[in-house]
């Protein structure tokens, strides 16, 4: 596994342009930019991605934002969330997204700003 984490890292940061993975992480994130996130924000990774490892998400950023809030699942791998033996039609992501615009939409959130201390989930 950690292998063809580090293959697929090494790929993606020569394919943007960066030295090695280790700049690509170091350099190539948006850290910088969530403190200044202003609207609800549903930040979604899964342990299991190869490109996006629970080592490098910006939980504390996230937990200094009342904007933003995440979700981070055992599995999903990069983009997948795929349900089932032959995946078809709606996934856990699709739902989840829709789910949290829903509750945004129903509380008036966007009008009335976000609560302090959105917790980190973990599912």
């Amino acid at each position: 596994k950690q292998w063809y984490q580090r293959r697929v890292r090494g790929f993606t940061a020569k394919m943007f342009g960066w030295t090695d993975w280790k700049e690509y992480y170091a350099k190539g994130h948006s850290f910088d930019k969530l403190p200044h996130v202003g609207v609800p924000t549903l930040i979604i990774n899964a342990e299991d991605d190869p490109l996006s490892p629970p080592d490098y998400l910006p939980f504390n950023e996230v937990q200094d934002n009342p904007n933003l809030a995440m979700v981070l699942t055992k599995t999903g791998g990069h983009i997948g969330f795929l349900e089932g033996i032959f995946p078809h039609g709606q996934t856990w992501l699709n739902r989840a997204v829709e789910d949290f615009l829903q509750v945004m939409i129903f509380t008036d959130f966007l009008s009335k700003g976000s609560p302090k201390n959105v917790p980190i989930d973990y599912y």
